[in-house]
């Protein structure tokens, strides 16, 4: 197999994964906070400072809001065009995982580090979704792969150490610094396992360095210039003390902390043994060995660092890379039971997702009798048959595959098939029971010809501004009462908001739309209203 080849089936992989209904379902999570900042900068707002509520977001750099903008402005104002930027993320990761692991691991092992990578729960769960987590991984994926691959090959000091750190510095503008922490614990762990630590004090990494907080400090230092600097400090204090001293420390999330980890990385923790097997590194050259001597230890200690309080499962997402590039040749040996058991879970998956081929009509056809927006029955149980059935025949292809290849991709089209359900038959039940899309239609729906929503003291509430991203009445945020408009107008308010609101606006009849949700006692409300001069 050629590289060029791995890639077309890693490319058929992922479409089959993160494609298939990417835009059907209503935003969720933090979604909103993210996409629309994006939003404010397509209609004319900085670039530079993310706005979100008519505020500075000084919470995050703007790197994901950049992609989803520039994802926007060529596809359109949708959510399948803010969640691109996270899928094609992935298949970036994948790409350098395939072809920058030349020299270091034979082409059928890049495309098994490729599909681990990308079956994994988290990276499916994640990467479907507008979030941070994504990009941040890949940037800091891409780094750990590049350094990995390039040092074990006794690569240029200068390659090793400058590229790596300009994706880490692209990552900074994603997220906060927490993937160096990983990037390191790997690094560290090889260099001294190889006996080689003094590379660490050489030129080349110091420059490393110096090209990862240019790229960071080309952002921040026009950035601070541009917001309040007390605000930026208190709001970089408040997040520094809550996840380093945990402030935010629940007992119920911190015992599911390790659970939840290990179920975030399924199936392919399942394998992490194999890592302490005798012979794991046999036949390997010199630093290639290290890497996995090394690399096991800093990927163990890392993932139970979500043991210490404050520590929440997504943070060590950084991980995903490493550990797939490192398990990848260790499947490829794997001992010949691992094998047998590997086969006949598949086996075990595949008549599960077999039978909900089978039911995908009645599914459909029971999300539709209900109102769903849904394909046909016929139409959908066809087409999730006739994409089982081709996934059968690749299956078949097992005798022109190295065993472990054909196991992963077996795994692979698993998920390709779950993911087609999904998108034809729980996509539909899903959007039954939304209801920040459904509130949207209503405000549209209550709003007279030409009016315009005013969002009062929205901030960074995420599923207000997801349920704004829906609107297509025109609004305008008011962050405080002074940039409320002087005379009659309509007013979106949180529920929290909603008495201090009363007392400095004199509302006109009953609200005209009210949205119940569980985490607030009032309902947030489209209420008609006068601000009290």
């Amino acid at each position: 197999m050629n590289r060029f080849t791995a890639l077309l089936i890693a490319a058929a992989l992922w479409a089959g994964i993160f494609l298939p209904g990417l835009g059907s379902t209503e935003l969720k999570g933090e979604e909103g906070r993210r996409i629309m900042p994006a939003v404010t900068m397509m209609e004319g707002g900085s670039w530079l400072v993310p706005y979100v509520g008519g505020k500075p977001f000084l919470r995050k750099p703007p790197l994901v809001q950049w992609c989803i903008a520039g994802s926007m402005k060529i596809f359109g104002r949708n959510a399948w065009a803010a969640r691109l930027p996270s899928a094609l993320s992935v298949l970036a990761l994948a790409a350098v995982m395939i072809f920058c692991t030349r020299g270091w691991l034979i082409t059928e092992q890049s495309l098994l580090a490729a599909i681990v990578m990308m079956t994994q729960v988290a990276t499916i769960e994640k990467c479907r979704l507008a979030e941070l987590d994504a990009i941040y991984v890949a940037l800091s994926g891409i780094a750990m792969v590049l350094w990995m691959s390039w040092w074990s090959q006794g690569r240029s000091p200068w390659l090793v150490w400058i590229v790596p750190m300009l994706f880490n510095g692209l990552a900074l503008l994603a997220k906060a610094p927490l993937h160096l922490l990983f990037f390191y614990a790997v690094v560290v762990a090889a260099l001294v396992a190889a006996r080689e630590a003094r590379q660490l004090l050489t030129a080349a990494h110091g420059i490393g360095l110096a090209v990862m907080a240019i790229i960071f400090l080309a952002w921040l230092l026009p950035f601070h210039q541009q917001v309040d600097p007390a605000a930026l400090a208190k709001t970089a204090g408040r997040q520094m003390i809550e996840r380093f001293t945990g402030a935010e420390f629940d007992v119920g999330n911190w015992a599911m902390s390790l659970p939840n980890t290990i179920s975030n990385h399924l199936p392919w923790i399942l394998f992490l043994p194999l890592f302490w097997r005798r012979d794991a590194d046999a036949g390997q050259h010199e630093r290639t060995a290290a890497l996995l001597r090394g690399g096991r230890w800093a990927l163990l200690g890392c993932f139970l660092l979500v043991a210490v309080p404050g520590m929440l499962p997504r943070y060590v997402q950084p991980l995903v890379a490493p550990f797939s590039v490192l398990l990848a040749p260790v499947l490829w040996d794997c001992p010949r039971r691992i094998r047998h058991w590997w086969r006949y879970s598949a086996f075990g998956m595949t008549l599960i997702v077999f039978f909900g081929a089978v039911f995908a009509p009645f599914a459909v056809a029971g999300a539709v009798a209900r109102g769903g927006d849904a394909l046909p029955p016929a139409v959908a149980g066809l087409g999730v048959l006739l994409v089982f059935a081709g996934t059968l025949m690749l299956v078949s292809l097992r005798r022109r595959l190295h065993e472990a290849v054909h196991l992963a991709l077996w795994t692979a089209l698993i998920a390709v098939m779950a993911m087609v359900l999904f998108a034809t038959c729980a996509a539909p039940w899903m959007r039954l029971k939304e209801d920040i899309r459904p509130f949207a239609e209503s405000m549209d729906a209550a709003m007279p010809e030409g009016g315009t929503i005013v969002a009062y003291s929205i901030d960074d509430y995420a599923p207000l501004l997801a349920s704004l991203f829906y609107l297509k009445t025109p609004f305008i945020y008011a962050p405080d009462v002074k940039s409320a408009p002087a005379g009659e107008a309509i007013y979106l308010v949180r529920g929290k908001d909603w008495e201090k609101f009363s007392r400095k606006f004199r509302l006109i009849g009953e609200p005209l739309v009210a949205r119940v949700t569980q985490d607030e006692k009032e309902p947030s409300v489209l209420v008609r209203a006068v601000r009290i001069e």
